[in-house]
């Protein structure tokens, strides 16, 4: 099945953009029209279901179309950098006027194991102090949700930039032999193994996550 080459892509990263596009308009409808309105309980675990998900699909979509980049010595300018070493021509990136939500490139490493024998409290002592009351929660707003939808609409208007942007970001990891060359969790996905998720999300981030997987373990060559 892998690796993947570029008739295959030319079939699975539409199919992949197409599944994404759908989810956000899920999104954006669960959310509503206004950025600050309060979410009913249970509305952000309900859009975060979705939108982790969608958000980890289109890192490995990304990664899978990103170019190879070897960065050149130190001393070189980032420009001329990106000049000489890419597999592809990089056009500069303008910046962005204002406050412009930023899709996140990087997934949390797994956690290791949790402990299975018994759990000591105190041994030979008086028992711990109760812990302290829990504070009242703000009610949440739709605010940071909305960002990183708009994020990742930004994603899906122009993946060629932000997969341009990724292997830029791959390439500055690599260069410092960083433990997580690619920071994704290909072991436990975002809310992959969530009860209930959509049969055709599921199956499009499976089958990404295990061709990125491959891309980014296969031995050179």
């Amino acid at each position: 099945m892998f690796p993947l080459d570029e008739q295959d892509m030319e079939i699975v990263a539409p199919e992949g953009w197409a599944r994404l596009d759908r989810v956000v308009l899920m999104a954006a409808d669960l959310l509503g029209p206004v950025a600050n309105a309060i979410l009913p309980k249970g509305a952000a675990a309900k859009i975060l279901g979705i939108l982790k998900p969608a958000e980890a699909l289109a890192r490995r979509l990304l990664y899978l179309l990103a170019p190879t980049i070897t960065l050149a010595a130190k001393s070189a300018s980032p420009a001329k950098a990106r000049a000489s070493s890419s597999s592809v021509p990089l056009p500069a990136t303008p910046k962005p006027r204002g406050h412009t939500p930023i899709f996140r490139l990087t997934e949390p490493a797994s956690r290791g194991p949790k402990p299975t024998g018994p759990r000591i409290r105190y041994l030979d002592g008086p028992p711990a102090p109760p812990k302290p009351t829990k504070p009242i929660r703000t009610p949440q707003t739709a605010a940071k949700l909305r960002a990183r939808l708009i994020a990742l609409s930004r994603v899906l208007g122009d993946p060629n930039h932000h997969a341009r942007r990724l292997a830029r970001f791959l390439a500055r990891r690599a260069a410092k032999d960083s433990p997580r060359p690619v920071p994704f969790n290909f072991a436990y996905v975002p809310r992959l193994a969530r009860h209930g998720l959509e049969e055709d999300l599921r199956d499009a981030l499976e089958f990404t996550n295990a061709a990125a997987q491959y891309k980014a373990t296969a031995p050179p060559g």
